[in-house]
């Protein structure tokens, strides 16, 4: 049996009943905090057997035009569904059509369609995240850069740095909230195109940041030069897991953003989690020699394939 619920104790009960509690996406208070109260609508799915709960998958509705996702919207990712394999027939047939999933875990989805193939047309959409093992480098992104870049890259790479070093720029790890600092820095950079250009989109990042603070996971790097702040970095370090969520740099300095991202890594490198997460798209982690985890996207229905 399938039934939705739209209350919201309810809903939170439902996931703290089902969560595995091994991520940062598995917090409820983390994920609410992406969960745009105003636009999306819970409208979560229960499986049920003989009265008993043994499966969910946190729905929510866009009142805007009627789409569906899950819980948290498409910016967390490797994500799975949490539900029984053998139950996801049923579920998918529940779905409201213009549902949509992002990246899911890949390794999940391979699981799933080699128990149901006929879905495979719904889980085309590949992307890649990108991470690093600080262990496989000794701890020290330097021996990352020596082991995976050519020679001539390489040297390029770290006279770019070098420079930065003797410009004098000054460096600042704390747990501060710089959100409105990334925002601007966004919106100088990307203008119109800035994901965070609309409100709604910077008043994400501003729960998001404010989360994250709380529970104690923020991590966060300003650069300055000349004493005015010209980059930040702010990251959740979760149970070994360090997730570089939010970046942004003055572009008018040449390479601040390499630099940005080099000193973030080597943060996370002298604190020896276990992993750094750079989440996925953009050409430049793929340049770098990171790690790719496969992650699938789930559309109902299917998109048509792309003409060869």
């Amino acid at each position: 049996m399938i039934r939705f619920c739209q209350d919201k104790a309810d809903c939170e009960a439902l996931w703290e009943q089902f969560t595995p509690n091994e991520a940062a996406w598995d917090d409820w208070e983390l994920m609410y905090a992406f969960h745009d109260q105003d636009r999306y609508r819970l409208n979560f799915l229960v499986h049920e057997t003989e009265g008993q709960a043994d499966g969910m998958i946190p729905l929510v509705e866009d009142s805007q035009d009627g789409s569906y996702e899950l819980f948290g919207g498409s910016y967390p990712e490797n994500r799975t569904l949490w539900i029984p394999m053998a139950h996801f027939p049923e579920c998918y047939d529940a779905l409201p059509d213009r549902t949509d999933f992002f990246d899911l875990k890949g390794s999940w989805v391979d699981s799933l369609l080699a128990s149901h193939p006929q879905y495979a047309d719904n889980f085309r959409e590949t992307d890649y995240q990108y991470y690093l093992v600080p262990a496989e480098f000794d701890y020290d992104f330097s021996n990352h850069i020596q082991q995976h870049f050519s020679n001539d890259k390489r040297k390029g790479f770290l006279r770019d740095l070098r420079k930065l070093r003797e410009r004098g720029v000054e460096l600042h790890w704390s747990d501060d909230d710089e959100s409105e600092l990334f925002v601007a820095l966004s919106q100088k950079n990307f203008g119109a195109e800035s994901d965070h250009a609309t409100e709604s989109g910077r008043q994400e990042v501003y729960r998001v940041v404010r989360e994250l603070k709380e529970n104690g996971y923020l991590r966060t790097l300003t650069l300055s030069i000349e004493g005015a702040k010209q980059a930040t970095s702010m990251s959740a370090l979760h149970k070994g897991k360090w997730i570089a969520l939010y970046s942004a740099s003055n572009n008018d300095y040449d390479n601040l953003g390499k630099f940005l991202n080099v000193e973030t890594i080597q943060e996370a490198c002298r604190l020896r989690v276990d992993e750094v997460n750079y989440m996925t798209g953009m050409a430049w982690k793929a340049a770098w020699h990171m790690k790719q985890s496969p992650t699938r996207t789930m559309r109902k229905p299917a998109r048509p394939a792309p003409e060869s």
